[in-house]
């Protein structure tokens, strides 16, 4: 048995005139026809999840934070600090 023989066999060419099947066509269009597993879904979800706070934390990276006043979460103290009256108004108006 030569290289290539030996080639087509490990690669699931059994015949030894080099003319064998390639299932690799086969497997690939089983696995594109399948339906999401929860699994998938996970890691698609995971994924989505680690972009997201990717962009977060490039969005705010540097800025300091500051408990709302009035609230229970926290905003950017340079966004307060440059205008406090309009916070103060905004919270009436949606409090």
């Amino acid at each position: 048995m030569g290289g290539i023989e030996s080639k087509n066999r490990r690669r699931g060419n059994g015949d030894d005139d080099g003319e064998g099947t390639d299932n690799s066509d086969q497997l690939r269009c089983t696995l594109s026809n399948r339906e999401p597993t929860a699994t998938d879904i996970a890691v698609a979800a995971l994924a989505v999840g680690l972009v997201v706070c990717g962009v977060i934390f490039l969005g705010s990276r540097g800025k300091k934070t500051m408990k709302a006043p009035g609230r229970s979460y926290r905003i950017f103290r340079d966004d307060f600090e440059h205008d406090p009256a309009s916070y103060f108004r905004g919270l009436r108006k949606s409090g």
